[in-house]
């Protein structure tokens, strides 16, 4: 299937400059019964996109017309039977017309008048036509428009618009060697031939269509469909994407498409990439909706159920009891008690009349912004001396016999970082045990991730995925083991740190 699907895709691509991957998409979005709307400047080949894929498909009745504000619906769906008017029936004659069409391009298409788009949504939503009092069913199995415009919200044409599942911004040809092929070749032929083998059979076609049905979502992409749609409902920067049930409903159907026909019976996260040519509305959301599907499936990955997040939360939280437990965090200070009082011991040199003498600050005012006198051995204060720690661990004294000003630093017993001597072994123990543990559930995570990339890998080209987008999604994977790797590295030095 997938082999048959690419060589459809690279004939009838054929000399179709920066084309072939909107083709892909538009043949997939005909195969899975997904309307296509192509949007972009004139002159991009967008009529030209749409006979092409025509001739993929076995088509009895290819209907297409380009619309504009003087259109009249007989122009669509079929001139008004003359015969059946004087037998007092307004019934149209609708052969060859929309109505009848089973493929069908419609360019210009929000150019055309609100009778026609009404009627035209009835037709799109139900398959069915209302020929005077005859309810007709249309046998339209591919619907493919086409515009240089889009219509702006709240015009009426919400409901129409909504129908129209993929939605392409065919850009002009960017490259220069593209461009300069496109300058010295003939114009392109709208209908090249398709081997009979190749094309997809009104059968193909219906049976296919059953068989998606088929095709599994698993939970972790049922994930990144529910992280989708939460960011695109949460406004950012007033940046809000509205889309309704039914095209969700839609556009699960068309990757259960991709993947049918890229020969799996799941749905891969690789797929999920297919969503940014889906959810936008308006051009400005295009960049909006394509970082949430990005971010959404780097976020969920392949490991949304090992819980990384609360392995490195639980790492951080023993490491830091770690530490606490065989370092000192902080400096602690030599306290004496005087007077039932907290000291801390400084000496100063402020001058001759107090050097080195030794002084005695209270603790509880180290960090205030408070003036205090400083005590001696015995408890008396020392006023001689101003003190203020200024809101910091150093004191700053002012006074003496010549008001000169000193900082001085309380005497550390214990620098930060030093090595505790009170910490027992079974404490030592304990922790330890703790990150061994730590360490196989990572290393159980990893290697459940591992095998994971192993069977995904091999699966993850895709015949409608961009070949930078297929990278990106390897290159999340390699980082995500890398992460493991790392967070089992710092395992390993807490389990030396509890072993010393």
């Amino acid at each position: 299937m997938k082999s048959r699907i690419q060589t459809l895709i690279s004939a009838i691509s054929e000399n179709m400059y920066e084309r072939e991957h909107i083709i892909a998409l538009s043949l997939l979005a005909g195969v899975a019964g997904a309307n296509t709307f192509l949007y972009g400047a004139p002159g991009t080949a967008k009529s030209l996109i749409s006979r092409r894929i025509a001739t993929a498909f076995e088509v009895n009745a290819y209907f297409e017309y380009l619309m504009n504000r003087f259109s009249t619906p007989e122009e669509i769906f079929g001139p008004v039977s003359i015969k059946a008017l004087k037998q007092d029936q307004y019934i149209r004659k609708t052969e060859h017309y929309l109505p009848r069409a089973d493929f069908a391009f419609l360019d210009e298409i929000w150019k055309a008048s609100p009778a026609i788009l009404n009627t035209l949504l009835t037709l799109v939503n139900e398959k069915t036509f209302k020929n005077g009092e005859a309810v007709q069913q249309v046998p339209l199995k591919v619907l493919i428009s086409a515009s240089n415009e889009i219509p702006e919200p709240n015009q009426g044409l919400d409901a129409l618009y909504d129908r129209f599942i993929l939605r392409l911004q065919v850009q002009p040809i960017a490259q220069a060697s593209n461009f300069h092929a496109l300058l010295q070749a003939k114009p392109s032929a709208v209908n090249i031939k398709v081997e009979r083998d190749l094309k997809i059979s009104a059968q193909e076609l219906l049976q296919w269509r059953e068989q998606m049905y088929q095709v599994q979502l698993s939970d972790t992409v049922l994930k990144v469909f529910d992280e989708i749609k939460q960011r695109l409902q949460f406004s950012y920067d007033d940046h809000q994407v509205y889309v309704s049930d039914r095209r969700w409903q839609r556009v699960a159907y068309l990757v259960k498409a991709a993947a049918f026909l890229n020969d799996r019976d799941e749905v891969l996260l690789t797929d999920l990439y297919l969503l940014k040519h889906c959810l936008w509305n308006q051009v400005e959301d295009q960049d909006f909706v394509h970082q949430v599907v990005n971010q959404s499936i780097e976020q969920i990955g392949l490991d949304s159920d090992l819980n990384l997040t609360g392995l490195i939360e639980q790492k951080e939280k023993l490491e830091q009891d770690i530490l606490n437990s065989v370092y000192y965090t902080d400096d602690v200070y030599e306290s004496y008690l005087i007077n039932d009082i907290e000291y801390l011991r400084a000496v100063t040199n402020l001058d001759h009349h107090y050097q080195d003498k030794v002084l005695y600050l209270e603790l509880n005012k180290m960090g205030t912004k408070k003036d205090f006198f400083a005590v001696d051995a015995s408890g008396q204060e020392v006023r001689g001396i101003v003190c203020n720690f200024n809101g910091s661990r150093l004191c700053t004294l002012k006074g003496g016999y010549y008001g000169l000003e000193e900082v001085v630093t309380p005497y550390i017993k214990y620098t930060k970082g030093t090595l505790r001597t009170t910490i027992t072994a079974q404490r030592k123990y304990d922790l330890l045990q703790q990150v061994l543990s730590l360490k196989t559930a990572l290393a159980d995570a990893s290697n459940t991730l591992q095998m994971r990339i192993a069977e995904y890998e091999p699966q993850v080209d895709s015949v409608f995925v961009h070949g930078h987008e297929i990278e990106q999604f390897k290159q999340q994977l390699n980082a995500k083991q890398q992460t493991y790797a790392l967070h089992i590295q710092d395992t390993l030095r807490l389990e030396q740190l509890c072993r010393d």
